[in-house]
């Protein structure tokens, strides 16, 4: 079998009959569903002379691919060899899904599992040696089967079956939406374990697959048409407020600063570049006031950030300290009254304030004609509202008294996903993109939905990429602490998984951990070693590549540039560092 490195990457290989131990390591697995044309799904029972789960009723059926074998053929493989059948199609619908269950004997299944829905229509052919019984169920009455007996199935089918559920209410929609079909198509090999980056070393560089340090736009930087006309636009702008503000009263300059200096001291820059890219993926030719546009979500950013760091209170932000943390220091400096601390706070809520009326002043200052305006406007509304909509579920999550208790209807997984797309997911990328398009003429519907698509799934794995280099990133290139989603209790994906992945006595640590005021170095250390060696890491790493791989997909047809500059930005969105 394929064994996996906490990254989710093959490592190397052991066999199948020495693997299953009660330390069984992280190693590469499958499961299929297989529907016929009504959508009814084939369950199995397995041969009660298996040596984990006899007995036991669960999805169509389950293996192990080998190395240099592909996915498609490995299911192929076995569909033949327990159900003497040949499917028509094959789509990926999970490829992250992983588990860890353990039998009363005490042997542990620990795998990532991808989830693959199979078409066939006809009578399967039993092997006894694998399967001793099997029957057609409809989807529906496998999911209350799922709910209500969830003992009369498999630890891992239930857990499939919840989150499959809520993703879509049928298995064959994934014939119709399956857009990492790569995934099933590349064959498995072992990669060289000694140069690839270690997950716990935060000083390690960023890696891809084959361990190369890598710059995601070598070949095309698709920030070079807009960032000095961006730079010239804020700066600019910045200079004239802040001498109005400065204008009703000298003191307001600490505000205008704090604004001017986050606004200066660097970020990616990536939601102007997707405003950008998405006017041009339109076929529109270039317009300064898309370049105004994208400065105004821009700066709607450094309002974000500013009351950002004051929800997670954050120490600091971009190399310096945060905001609330330095107007604080100021009060204190000038020897002011009251607490210091309130102060800063308070502070950094008006300057965030101003920074969103800013924004609103050069989003108004773009000249397009009003119908354009109109529509772009509405869809500046909508990226405003998802922002504030998604902090708000991500304040309550890691207020709920860590539902993961609810194992198995995939709940806590969804809630995840849904914080990390709407606070993040369609701020940084969806919305930015459908912004510029919509300041486009006349623009086409059709490219429109592959903006969407791609952003939507792009936006996903830049937020959970931000998860993980929250909690095992270099703090001297994210400028971010990795005690803070602990202290803060972030109930991340990251996070959701490892406590749904962990053993008890790890689940413990993790709990005592989140929200605790002090974190010292030695508990988060604790921590990310949890995190890694359950899968959560691997399972959250592998769902990053296939958002990838399934944004990159939709591209297809796009015009040039943009298609390629949106390709770049896909790898530099998933892969970064900081």
């Amino acid at each position: 079998m394929v064994l996996l490195d906490e990254l989710g990457r093959p490592c190397g290989t052991e066999p199948k009959h020495s693997v299953h131990t009660a330390d069984t390591p992280l190693h590469l697995g499958f499961s299929c569903y297989v529907v016929d044309g009504s959508g009814r799904v084939l369950l199995t029972q397995r041969a009660s002379t298996k040596t984990t789960w006899p007995g036991v009723w669960t999805n169509s059926c389950c293996g192990h691919p080998a190395l240099g074998e592909s996915l498609r053929d490995a299911v192929g493989r076995r569909l033949r060899d327990e159900l003497g059948i040949d499917v028509d199609r094959m789509a990926m619908a999970m490829a992250d899904f992983t588990y860890r269950a353990e039998m009363g004997n005490g042997v542990v299944e620990h795998e990532v599992c991808p989830v693959v829905v199979a078409e066939f229509d006809g009578e399967p052919r039993l092997n006894p040696a694998e399967v001793d019984d099997a029957c057609w169920v409809s989807w529906d009455e496998v999911c209350r089967r799922a709910a209500s007996r969830p003992d009369s199935l498999s630890p891992w089918c239930v857990e499939q079956i919840g989150r499959l559920k809520l993703m879509s209410p049928s298995l064959r929609n994934w014939f119709d939406h399956d857009h990492d079909g790569a995934a099933l198509d590349a064959p498995i090999t072992e990669l060289d374990v000694g140069r690839q980056a270690d997950p716990l070393d935060r000083s390690a560089p960023a890696r891809v697959a084959g361990g190369e340090p890598f710059d995601p736009f070598e070949a095309h930087d698709p920030f070079d048409p807009i960032r000095d006309d961006l730079a010239d636009v804020l700066a600019d702008f910045i200079a004239e407020r802040s001498a109005e503000l400065v204008g009703l009263g000298r003191p307001l300059d600490a505000i205008a600063q704090e604004i001017g200096a986050l606004v200066t001291s660097g970020g990616k820059r990536l939601r102007p570049a997707f405003v950008y890219w998405g006017h041009r993926a339109a076929g529109a030719e270039p317009h300064p006031g898309v370049v105004t546009v994208a400065a105004a979500v821009e700066m709607l950013h450094t309002f974000a950030l500013l009351h950002d760091d004051v929800m997670d209170r954050s120490a600091t932000r971009r190399g310096r300290p945060s905001a609330h943390r330095g107007l604080a220091a100021l009060h204190r400096e000038e020897g002011l009254t009251g607490d210091p601390e309130w102060f800063g706070t308070s502070a950094a809520i008006l300057a965030g304030d101003l920074a969103f009326l800013w924004s609103d002043q050069l989003f108004d200052a773009a000249r397009f004609d009003a119908v354009t305006m109109d529509r772009a406007r509405r869809v500046f509304t909508t990226l405003r509202t998802e922002v504030m909509a998604g902090q708000y579920l991500d304040l309550r999550l890691g207020g709920v008294d860590n539902a993961i208790e609810r194992e198995g209807d995939g709940a806590n997984d969804d809630a995840a996903r849904r914080v990390a797309l709407l606070k993040s997911g369609r701020y940084t990328i969806t919305r930015p993109l459908e912004l510029g398009f919509a300041l486009a003429d006349r623009p086409d519907e059709q490219r429109h939905l592959r903006l969407r698509a791609y952003g939507d799934a792009l936006g996903l794995a830049f937020q959970l990429r931000d998860d993980i280099l929250g909690m095992f990133g270099d703090p001297a290139t994210t400028g971010k602490a990795v005690t803070d989603d602990l202290r803060d209790g972030k109930q991340t994906l990251l996070m959701v998984r490892a406590l749904t992945l962990s053993t008890t006595a790890q689940r413990k640590v993790l709990m005592n951990a989140l929200g605790a005021p002090e974190i010292d170095e030695a508990l988060a250390d604790d921590c990310r070693d949890i995190i890694a060696r359950s899968g959560a890491l691997a399972s959250v790493e592998t769902l990053v590549r296939s958002l990838h791989a399934t944004a990159v997909a939709t591209l297809d047809g796009l015009p040039e540039p943009a298609a390629s500059a949106l390709r770049a930005l896909a790898t530099g969105a998933a892969q970064r560092d900081e």
